[in-house]
């Protein structure tokens, strides 16, 4: 009996189960892959750095004495360690194909000795490289497009030494582009003969050890002065922008699944409103409530276990799309978790037919007397249109379009959630690409505004001689710009790594430096004032929670050999990493032999010029400086950054092209239901005048002001929804409060206009059904 019925029904109301089906395999498709991911990554991520032998505490310094203070350090407590030399070389002196090698990060060369174990993208274990052989990170691979047997040629020492590709690396160390650094591994003898006596040497050391955080309160104590300095944990964090993406496709299988649940609670009551006839028969003749509930409940089991089913099998080749691009920089384990997507698939199932139970709860109350009454129980004692024609100014078909809407607001409520929920799955993802790539974030990174940026990298041997240097090239720009009439302040950003303390607790930090024609006021704080004497400093939220200290509080910064006293005057946030923050005054006497890199050179104009101005100014630049690349600011700090808001940009793509189908299966199933519903009303107005092209605009209408509605309320929502979502990265990385850069043009016209249009198309070509509808139907009003 029951698949005879199910049979007949399925048949009956193809539409409405075909688009149900759909919605439940993506959302099985989308929960299953994506929690699959995420826990792969997680899982993953540990037994990666644990197949590699990374350190529990890494840290980089720059001169030999100093690494030889730390390993004599470091053999006092009996700890183990590697320690290695990587040489420091400029990007622009790496040809790959006869092109320069445009890449933000330091970089470095070393040789497979004395390091983490490096994997190929095999995951087999590099354990040779040959001379004339070089292997490059696979974020810089597939950055870059790179291919096996390329050439690649690297000057050093006045010498160029040419290299054949042999492939990418998966290097626990340097695979992120968050890290800042990269190498390019080679072989021993290779390095051995580029190596110079002034060439500057990166010293990395890795340290094993049980008890980290005594290890770090004993390396404070110390007081060394190193580029880098972090615990496993963090060099962790590196690889949150991995996680990013399956998180993405997390939210949206949730929502998903809102949306089927919502669809299906629809469905259920459309069909109970429809066959009131059979439930109060069925109930007449003694057949029980519960008995009842089965007939439909038995449908809907069946639908959630094909969708399942379906969705359980895409979700395997869609899940391994979406962490192909995570599997490059890290090693994920070749078993599949079959039985994460499974349980996903049987819980989805679980709760589309819990909720299906629920919702048939209406059957209860269902009596024999409703068949005999049409459905009706009584008298309505209340007007059903909350609008009067003849008082208001509107048309016919309009006035009947938003009437509708306002008698029928649950009902049409539902579609408004639904496309509300698409709107800020589209407009979210493009909030945050558009920040990554604004200038908004330049006080996330510890610099001042400006209006562009000469980059180059700038090589930091182990000398006293920094600080002229730097302040002789910021001159040489200056006086080039003047004598082109373009008159500008020209800075730099100098970064050391310093160890500050309040009491008893003490933590290592960046630490920055303004140098040129910029001051300390020119910093973004949160709190307090900028440092205004030699004394005085600022430092990260990040710092302040470690160490304990707020403004007033006068702290102790190890700068070079000497402990200095310094007054907190402001706190600041920063993503540098992951939070670590200390500003210095200008004009601070700080020994910029410890200098541990910098930002590229920064241009900020005095007579404020406009766009077309800047974009002119910016052509002139190339001329001007052809060693160096020239940047805006937003594009600088997106070049610092990596492809971030590449990655991201690629799924919201998939976003944009799973919500319009979203809204246009919604928009059909939507229109049909109603259609059916009231096809006796459509009778009686063809009827009474009524032309077909009247009723499909009256139809279209009226998911046309829901989606108009729904548009209004996604982008209003946006910001907030940004930042509890998208702002929670930027939290971890160290930012507490980011303030999103709202494109309108995108964020209030274009993609509102895509989603609005073609749900409104799809809506007009669906209620063409009606024109089979004639004058007749009238008397089949219920």
């Amino acid at each position: 009996m029951y698949a005879a019925i199910l049979k007949k029904d399925l048949k009956r109301k193809k539409t409405m189960n075909i688009i149900l089906l759909i919605f439940i395999t993506l959302a099985v498709t989308f929960i299953a892959s994506s929690v699959s991911n995420v826990i792969s990554v997680t899982t993953a991520l540990d037994s990666f750095f644990e197949k590699a032998g990374v350190p529990d505490y890494w840290l980089c310094t720059s001169g030999e004495e100093e690494a030889d203070r730390l390993e004599r350090f470091i053999e006092s407590k009996n700890l183990k360690m590697f320690r290695q030399d990587l040489l420091q070389i400029e990007p622009k002196n790496v040809l790959i194909n006869g092109k320069e090698f445009d890449y933000s990060n330091t970089v470095t060369l070393s040789d497979i000795k004395h390091t983490v174990n490096l994997f190929d993208k095999n995951n087999k274990k590099i354990t040779k490289v040959n001379d004339g052989e070089i292997y490059v990170t696979a974020e810089i691979y597939s950055r870059f497009d790179l291919h096996e047997g390329d050439n690649i040629e690297i000057k050093v020492n006045g010498a160029t030494k040419k290299f054949t590709l042999m492939g990418s690396t998966k290097d626990a160390l340097f695979a992120s582009p968050i890290m800042g650094m990269t190498r390019l591994l080679i072989s021993t003898s290779d390095y051995k003969a580029m190596t110079g006596h002034d060439d500057v040497v990166i010293q990395s050391i890795g340290v094993f050890t049980d008890d980290v955080e005594k290890f770090t309160e004993d390396l404070f104590e110390g007081d060394f002065n190193t580029i880098f300095s972090n615990p496993q944990s963090t060099i962790k964090t590196t690889y949150i922008m991995d996680m990013v993406n399956a998180a993405v496709v997390l939210i949206v299988s949730i929502c998903l699944i809102l949306i089927s649940l919502v669809i299906l609670r629809f469905t259920i009551q459309f069909t109970m409103s429809e066959e009131f006839r059979e439930i109060g028969v069925m109930k007449a003749i003694g057949i029980a409530s519960r008995k009842i509930r089965s007939l439909y409940l038995v449908k809907y089991l069946a639908i959630s276990i094909v969708g399942g089913g379906a969705g359980l099998v895409a979700s395997i080749p869609f899940g391994r799309m979406l962490i192909e691009n995570v599997s490059q920089n890290i090693i994920i384990p070749e078993t599949e978790n079959y039985l994460i997507n499974i349980f996903c698939a049987v819980l989805v199932i679980g709760i589309v037919f819990l909720f299906g139970y629920l919702c048939t709860r209406r059957i209860n109350k269902v009596t024999p007397m409703d068949a005999l009454r049409s459905g009706e129980r009584g008298i309505r004692y209340k007007r059903k249109g909350l609008l009067r024609l003849s008082r208001t100014r509107l048309t016919a078909v309009p006035f009947m379009a938003l009437n509708d809407i306002l008698s029928s607001f649950r009902r049409f409520g539902i579609m408004m959630v639904i496309f509300t929920l698409g709107v800020l799955l589209v407009i979210v993802p493009v909030n945050t690409i558009n920040t990554l790539q604004s200038d908004k974030l330049v006080s996330l990174f510890s610099m001042a505004s400006a209006d562009h940026v000469l980059n180059r990298e700038l090589m930091l041997n182990n000398d006293n001689k920094h600080k002229t240097e730097v302040e002789n090239k910021l001159r040489d720009v200056k006086e080039m710009l003047e004598e082109k009439g373009m008159k500008a302040d020209v800075f730099m950003e100098m970064m050391f790594r310093m160890n500050i303390s309040l009491g008893e607790k003490k933590c290592s930090s960046l630490a920055f430096q303004g140098v040129g024609d910029v001051t300390a006021d020119q910093y973004t704080y949160l709190e307090g004032s900028a440092p205004e004497n030699k004394h005085e400093v600022g430092i990260s939220r990040v710092i302040a929670d470690k160490i304990g200290a707020d403004i007033g509080d006068t702290v102790e910064i190890n700068v070079g050999n000497e402990a200095r006293k310094y007054t907190v005057t402001a706190l600041f946030q920063t993503m540098n990493n992951m939070g670590e923050g200390i500003r210095f005054y200008q004009n601070e006497d700080l020994d910029y032999q410890y200098a541990a890199g910098s930002f590229a050179t920064q241009i900020k104009y005095t007579d404020e010029p406009d766009n077309k101005e800047l974009e002119h100014r910016k052509e002139t630049l190339k001329t001007l400086f052809p060693e160096y690349k020239i940047y805006t600011l937003g594009e600088y700090l997106s070049y610092m950054m990596g492809d971030v808001a590449g990655q991201i940009q690629g799924t919201k793509q998939l976003i944009l092209g799973v919500v319009i189908c979203i809204n246009l299966l919604v928009t059909v199933l939507m229109v049909k239901s109603f259609i059916t519903k009231e096809k006796g009303q459509i009778g009686m107005m063809k009827a009474i005048g009524f032309r077909d092209t009247k009723l499909m605009l009256w139809q279209t209408m009226r998911i046309g002001i829901v989606m108009v509605v729904s548009v209004l309320i996604g982008t209003v929502l946006s910001a907030p929804i940004s930042k509890l979502t998208a702002g929670q990265v930027f939290k971890i990385m160290g930012a507490s409060t980011v303030e999103f850069d709202i494109v309108p043009l995108e964020v209030y016209v274009i993609y509102p206009l895509v989603i609005l249009s073609t749900t409104i198309l799809a809506a007009f070509l669906t209620a063409r059904q009606l024109k089979k509808i004639s004058a007749s139907e009238t008397s089949n009003i219920e």
